[in-house]
């Protein structure tokens, strides 16, 4: 047994230690509230226990509470006596804050610390070591549960986490580490010392190692399938919002639902075979328009347009007479007992040269495009958001799919059905942002190598020097990505050269093709993602005044600096009073229906390692920093006025002006 002249001394070597790990503790947690302060009494919006800003107060509580333990490890009276009436006061004063802003979980985790604190002051001869000890190993999925916008947590709990569960074991086992240092020798506490030093790091070391890639992993579309001319058409079955919506942003309306022509056909099965939904057609070209025949009974027919009025009173015929524009198509079919079913299809007519150079000309695009090609031979804005590409047909086909009442997997589809309220144009809308944001569907991850290749700061001012100017971060990508080379001194569209050959393009920052973004690399940085959406919601027959890709013209991040700015989107859905701030940059938030999104997801360095971090909302001032200039395949316009989008300044109707 250790003799107890020596026990006072190991008490003070343990409340050093745990001196250490405390003030490590509050600074992780003051560095962690730098960044999440604003989300304050916004529990569960980005997170599942609590909101970030009080799980940084919960880690610096832990540190305080380990600051306590210290005092019961000194020896002497004041110093504890003092600890525990401080200890006590800010327990009781950070409960009230957590509890004023509805942080009920938080609030939780203080009594269930409280009462583990009365436990270990009840074994008042052990205290110090059951604090420590619980300290230590509870701050682990604490901070897993509190740091969520950067991966792996409970890292940052690595040092004071070992320090204070090294320093609950050192007190809580006095006679083995006595045994150790009288078996050692002469220099037994010197080699003890060095040993545990030398056990401390390389455990610390361990835990902050991040193994793996920090890339998103292969994404294999070879089971997805492709466009289809005809499918059905049918919006009956999505579901009509229910949620209230806080800043009035919307208005919702249910769609009527078609009427059973006989009880032997399959609900919501519509009776349209052609025009697909969607579909867009050249002025002068002949469109067909066929319906199914109804089952065992004489049925009437009647095609009208939006714009043309009455088409025909046939089941099947063809018209190239229409009108240039979007014609919102109802054919209403009435069987022998009078009872009439109506049916919808949207369909869009354009000038003759809108799309015309392109081989095989897309079944989706814009009637009010400005773009007759694409990639190479368009101009640049054509190239960057190309609405006339048939190659990505394959996507709006999938869209169609999904609001049309065809199953399809993902969470992306049944997430817009029941956000739609019956509009297939909005579910389209829908499904497109969480297919490119949350589903991750078309595009995974984001492209920091692109960001390293340019010098910009996700590399230079976050990784390690070697880092900066090279083209690293490329593992989880697929074998395109692999293959770039990186030129920094080429920029944008003129940096891809080749689609088969990809040693004759470079990373670089700046837009690619948009085909080359979504079906070669399928990854990309915030620009790539911004226009890749505004591409495909243009070709999903959203206008050129609906569907925008705008930026922040720059924002400061706590500790990192100013940063030259962030693309997203500026989205109309049908029905809605003011435009969207979406953001699907790095699979992150999408769209926010109440407000702006919470974050976006971006790959840089934690502990210096490659890994992916997210970016919240309060960081990248999506309203108060927004350029002046948005712009779509169409050109550049004036950005709407800041009351005109959701969450960004007084909606209609709401008198509170909050998003």
């Amino acid at each position: 047994m250790m003799a107890d002249y020596e026990l006072p001394g190991m008490m003070k070597t343990s409340a050093l230690l745990g001196l250490v790990a405390g003030i490590a503790a509050i600074a992780t947690g003051c560095i962690f509230l730098l960044f999440a302060l604003p989300s304050l009494g916004r529990p569960g919006e980005l997170d599942w226990l609590f909101s970030q800003a009080a799980g940084g107060i919960l880690i610096v509580l832990l540190g305080l509470d380990g600051l306590l333990a210290c005092s019961l490890a000194w020896p002497g009276k004041k110093a504890e006596r003092a600890a525990l009436l401080l200890a006590g006061l800010i327990a009781l004063s950070t409960f009230a804050v957590l509890a004023a802003n509805g942080e009920w979980t938080a609030c939780a985790i203080i009594i269930v610390v409280a009462s583990i604190n009365c436990v270990a002051l009840y074994r008042k001869k052990n205290a110090a070591g059951i604090l420590f000890l619980f300290l230590g190993l509870f701050g682990f999925p604490l901070c897993q549960a509190a740091v969520t916008l950067l991966p792996y947590g409970w890292k940052a709990w690595a040092l004071p986490g070992v320090l204070f569960t090294f320093s609950g074991l050192f007190i809580s086992f006095p006679g083995l580490f006595g045994r150790l240092d009288s078996v050692l020798g002469k220099q037994g506490r010197f080699i003890l010392a060095l040993v545990s030093l030398a056990t401390i790091a390389l455990v610390v070391s361990a835990l902050v190692y991040l193994p793996g890639p920090a890339g998103p992993g292969t994404f294999d579309r070879s089971a997805d399938p492709g466009p289809e001319e005809n499918s059905t058409q049918d919006a009956a079955d999505a579901t009509v919002l229910t949620e209230t919506r806080k800043c009035n942003c919307t208005e919702r309306s249910a769609a009527p639902k078609p009427i059973p022509i006989s009880s032997n056909r399959i609900p919501g099965n519509s009776m349209i075979i052609s025009p697909g939904d969607v579909r867009s057609y050249p002025y002068g070209k002949y469109v067909p328009f066929n319906a199914t025949p109804c089952d065992s009974e004489p049925c009437s027919y009647l095609w009208q347009s939006s714009i043309d009025g009455i088409l025909s009173e046939n089941q099947n015929f063809t018209t190239k007479d229409l009108t240039v524009g979007w014609h919102n198509i109802t054919l209403i079919i009435t069987n022998s007992t009078g009872t009439a079913a109506t049916f919808y299809v949207n369909i869009g007519i354009a000038e003759p040269w809108v799309c015309a150079n392109v081989k095989p000309r897309p079944m989706y695009y814009p009637v009010d495009t400005p773009c007759a090609d694409t990639w190479p031979d368009a101009p640049a804005q054509c190239q960057e958001m190309e609405v006339c590409h048939p190659d990505l047909d394959w996507i709006v086909a999938e869209a169609v799919d999904c609001c049309d009442g065809t199953p399809l997997p993902g969470s992306a589809c049944s997430e817009a059905c029941n956000k739609s309220g019956g509009d297939r144009k909005k579910c389209r809308g829908l499904f497109l942002i969480n297919a490119f944001g949350p589903e991750a569907r078309y595009m995974k991850g984001y492209a920091i190598f692109k960001a390293c290749c340019s010098g910009y700061p996700e590399c230079t001012r976050m990784c390690s020097n070697s880092f900066a100017g090279t083209c690293s971060f490329r593992d989880g990508f697929n074998a395109n990505v692999s293959n770039l080379p990186c030129r920094p001194d080429e920029w944008g569209v003129s940096a891809w050269h080749s689609d088969t050959n990809m040693s004759e393009n470079s990373a670089v920052m700046g837009l690619f093709p948009t085909h080359a973004t979504v079906n070669i690399l399928q990854t990309g940085v915030c620009n790539d993602y911004s226009a890749a959406l505004t591409t495909m919601l243009r070709k999903a027959g959203y206008n050129k005044s609906e569907a925008y890709s705008t930026s922040s013209t720059g924002y400061n991040l706590p500790l990192v600096g100013k940063h030259p700015g962030h693309a997203y989107n500026l989205v109309l859905l049908p029905g809605d009073q003011q435009y969207h701030i979406v953001d699907t940059t790095g699979n992150g938030d999408g769209i926010n229906l109440d407000g702006v999104p919470g974050y976006f997801k971006f790959t840089g360095c934690f502990m210096g390692m490659p890994s992916q971090i997210r970016v919240m909302d309060w960081w990248v001032g999506y309203c108060k920093m927004i350029a002046p200039k948005s712009y779509n395949d169409a050109g550049k316009i004036v950005t709407p006025a800041r009351e005109k989008i959701c969450g960004c300044g007084q909606a209609p109707g709401n008198s509170s002006g909050k998003g």
